[in-house]
């Protein structure tokens, strides 16, 4: 009664000592996380050995900045590891490369973040749909890798590289793996460095069909001057922005 009257008052560190004593661990963890004391979550959790704090722990610290600070990140994958919650982590991982493509284009580690995601699934025996969800999982890495791989050879096979690209952009949602745009801007910048100006601008058009807003992707100045070069209009997006991101 004591501990739940400190846990109405706001009293939560003691809330989870009291709690802690009559061995209540999973309810003293849930004061913790109310607290928002991140060092006392995780040594708790350490101390603790039990699945549900475990699992209670990682969600919590993934709602921290754990991109930019080592230490959170491996407490996360260290309390699903612990805890068996193989279809948590490997979520983590998936929302690690979601991360990295989507923030900062990254799509070197996002693939990396995703051969961890698919090697974690294939230990979740547990998984609800888990060969449908690996399936997909494994698609995404397919795609992430193609696109990985045409960026590194568009210099040294470029012909390759653009059977790649424009492989992937017949693929059905698409967007939900690699992004639309990225892929075309990467044909419309080989293009114009190689002064093709029509297959540049044809890519141009493309995108338009798809929704895909320039200003996101490409540096607005070159595709200016390639619209200026072939006499074209440019595209009314160009006038929002600078560089994309």
């Amino acid at each position: 009664k004591v501990a739940i009257l400190a846990k109405r008052q706001g009293s939560y560190h003691l809330a989870c000592k009291l709690f802690t004593q009559v061995g209540e661990k999973i309810k003293g963890m849930k004061c913790l996380l109310k607290s928002g004391d991140t060092d006392k979550i995780i040594f708790f959790a350490g101390v603790s050995r039990t699945k549900e704090i475990y699992i209670l722990a990682a969600n919590y610290l993934q709602t921290l900045d754990w991109r930019s600070d080592g230490e959170v990140m491996r407490n996360i994958v260290t309390f699903y590891t612990k805890a068996k919650a193989f279809e948590q982590l490997a979520n983590f991982f998936d929302a690690c490369s979601q991360v990295e493509i989507d923030e900062y284009r990254d799509y070197e580690k996002a693939a990396g973040a995703l051969r961890e995601a698919v090697a974690t699934l294939g230990k979740a025996r547990t998984l609800e749909n888990g060969s449908e969800r690996l399936r997909q999982m494994q698609l995404k890495l397919d795609r992430v890798e193609a696109f990985v791989g045409a960026r590194k050879v568009i210099k040294t096979d470029p012909d390759e590289a653009l059977r790649t690209c424009e492989a992937l952009l017949n693929e059905h949602d698409l967007d939900a793996d690699v992004r639309v745009g990225d892929v075309f801007a990467l044909l419309i910048e080989w293009y114009y460095m190689q002064q093709q100006y029509e297959a540049a601008y044809g890519c141009v058009e493309k995108r338009r069909t798809r929704g895909i807003e320039l200003v996101h992707y490409l540096d607005v100045e070159m595709v200016a001057q390639l619209c200026s070069t072939l006499g074209h209009p440019e595209p009314p997006e160009l006038a929002q922005g600078a560089v994309g991101a």
